[in-house]
């Protein structure tokens, strides 16, 4: 699935949803697009999640709050195993993504920062 403001897909090799943020998104499209990404983990069964932040922006508290109480408990519930993270250079979005991910650490997954999807992708293997 690809849109204006992201692109999602299931990687095979990797097990993973791969969600790339194109442009800053609202906050109906962000939950849109995570509520896409979280229908696509389910459907694959997939255990590993990339998510391309680099052009996402500050996330606002209110989509921070949905994120940590609305949809990580639902795509923990789908039995995630890593989730890999490639952060913008962008000040706000790296506090807005330490914020959100702060609140899921010990949750029963893995998680891990990466400068490029290829490293995120390695990190998937092994």
């Amino acid at each position: 699935m690809k849109n204006d403001i992201l692109k999602i897909n299931y990687n095979k090799e990797i097990d993973a949803v791969v969600l790339e943020w194109i442009t800053a998104p609202i906050s109906s499209e962000f939950r849109e697009g995570l509520t896409q990404g979280l229908e696509l983990l389910k459907s694959t069964n997939a255990k590993n999640w990339i998510g391309d932040v680099r052009n996402l922006g500050a996330i606002d508290p209110d989509d921070q709050k949905w994120s940590n109480e609305e949809w990580f408990p639902l795509a923990l519930s789908t039995g995630l195993k890593k989730m890999g993270v490639i952060i913008s250079d962008d000040i706000f979005n790296q506090m807005s993504v330490d914020e959100i991910m702060s609140k899921v650490e010990g949750a029963g997954f893995a998680s891990q920062y990466f400068d490029d999807i290829d490293k995120a992708t390695q990190w998937m293997k092994i």
